[in-house]
């Protein structure tokens, strides 16, 4: 639990942040490349001369719009956007080859232990995605188009029916997916496509609140809403039924093992209180709120300015391919999850205006 005293620590770390961090990220910078930066601190993997770090470029991007610091950073964004573009492809994927090359020895276990063949596509989306919404956030466009995964309501219904709603974590960050590339395609059509995804989508929805099939875990039930609620937002379309029902689910869940699982909750949670109002449950969603920033704290290194994704240990992987030793020490990913977090945080709190965090739309 978290007391008064508590309380105050908080606010005060939290007024400190948006001058902290930045101290952390000029430590990440790559002397001489311009828009690169390192994933922890002193525990990479790669040599700087290697081209790769697409994603710590993405989440430097994410963090400075988090804290509200573009005009701070203006030669520094466009050096990120310009180290972005160069990773993708005339498909309009971005690709970092270098993780390529590191994850074959796990994607190949991957393909051995589970089947699916597919794991290198649904990186390339997932990359994809994330520079595309990052350059978008400072007003840069890519190079290059990217395009609708579907192109009817038929191929929307094949691409939804194939999918395992056993797994809803994973079924529900495809649908996400959809509906972002949807979003984002120059398609005349995509609204009635999206309406169409979420309608099929909403097939599956419970009583209890939570879109699946079969009887997964609370885990895959909750991981599962954030996917698809993160589909919801980029559409436009954060509408949904029984918001009151998981919203008292997640309250009374115990789900707390990584940077993912912290950001997850805290964003179900957050998207809930827009549709059901800030009187339901208040004062056990500020209970909430605090709790988890103190808990956000125990991964931060007041010292350096940063967050580690693992509990006193910085990340180790980025899409199957070992980055990190895993040393006592912030990273760039870690950093970047959990100040979004922060910026959700401070929503169900009602604070934003003491504590300016920016929620970036990813």
């Amino acid at each position: 639990m978290t007391d008064g005293r508590d309380i105050e620590e908080i606010q005060q770390w939290l007024l400190a942040l948006p001058h902290a961090v930045p101290q952390f990220l000029q430590k990440l910078k790559v002397p001489g490349r311009p828009g690169r930066y390192h994933y922890s601190l002193t525990g990479d993997y790669l040599r700087e001369k290697a081209q790769w770090g697409l994603g710590n470029s993405v989440f430097f991007l994410k963090i400075i719009y988090t804290l509200g610091l573009r005009k701070e950073y203006e030669q520094e964004v466009e050096e990120a956007c310009n180290f972005i573009q160069s990773f993708q492809k005339p498909t309009g994927f971005f690709i970092d080859q270098w993780i390529e090359w590191s994850s074959v020895p796990y994607r190949l276990w991957y393909i051995f232990k589970t089947g699916n063949i597919h794991r290198g596509k649904q990186v390339h989306l997932a990359e994809t995605r994330q520079a595309f919404s990052a350059m978008t956030l400072f007003s840069h466009m890519p190079r290059y188009a990217i395009t609708s995964l579907v192109e009817s309501e038929q191929d929307i219904e094949r691409y939804l029916s194939a999918l395992d709603w056993h797994k809803p974590w994973a079924a529900g960050s495809h649908f996400s997916h959809l509906l972002f590339f949807l979003a984002c395609s120059l398609s005349e059509n995509k609204e009635t496509l999206i309406d169409a995804a979420i309608r099929w989508v909403n097939r599956l929805q419970h009583s209890d609140g939570f879109w699946y099939m079969g009887t997964p875990s609370l885990s895959q039930k909750i991981n599962g809403a954030m996917k698809i609620l993160t589909g919801l937002l980029v559409a436009e379309r954060m509408n949904f039924a029984h918001a009151d029902r998981i919203l008292d689910t997640v309250l009374s869940a115990q789900h707390d093992t990584h940077a993912c699982d912290h950001f997850n909750i805290t964003f179900v949670l957050t998207y809930c209180t827009k549709v059901v109002g800030t009187e339901y449950r208040n004062e056990e969603l500020n209970t909430f709120a605090w709790d988890r920033l103190r808990r956000y704290r125990a991964h931060y290194y007041p010292s350096i300015g940063g967050f580690s994704f693992l509990p006193g240990s910085s990340g180790k992987w980025y899409y199957d391919a070992p980055v990190s030793r895993g040393r006592n020490e912030p990273d760039i990913h870690g950093t970047c999850l959990f100040l979004w977090g922060v910026s959700l945080l401070v929503q169900i709190l009602d604070r934003e205006d003491i504590y300016p965090f920016h929620e970036f739309i990813s």
